[in-house]
């Protein structure tokens, strides 16, 4: 339970490296090459790839943080109860 609080501190980190990129060098690759459409379309794709990078971490992340809040959900709280033994073998299969 221990690795928990690190995907979330990873997460956090990786999301503010990556808003730091995009400002610092990003838009001012972007105004540069505005001349070149394939280019343009380059940086798209790589802006999307990392896009979709960040995305998988967090999705990582939010589960991970459910489970060590202690959060439920209705499926995961059944009680197992023993079957009486009058009943056994007699059900319809």
């Amino acid at each position: 339970m221990t690795k928990r609080p690190r995907f979330l501190i990873i997460a956090v980190l990786l999301t503010f490296l990556d808003l730091a990129v995009v400002v610092c060098y990003g838009w001012p690759v972007w105004t540069t090459w505005s001349g070149d459409p394939w280019s343009r379309g380059i940086l798209v794709l790589l802006a999307a790839l990392g896009a979709t990078s960040l995305a998988n971490v967090w999705a990582q992340v939010v589960p991970a943080q459910d489970i060590l809040l202690g959060a439920r959900s209705a499926d995961s709280e059944q009680i197992a109860l023993p079957i009486p033994v009058q009943v056994q073998g007699q059900a319809d299969v």
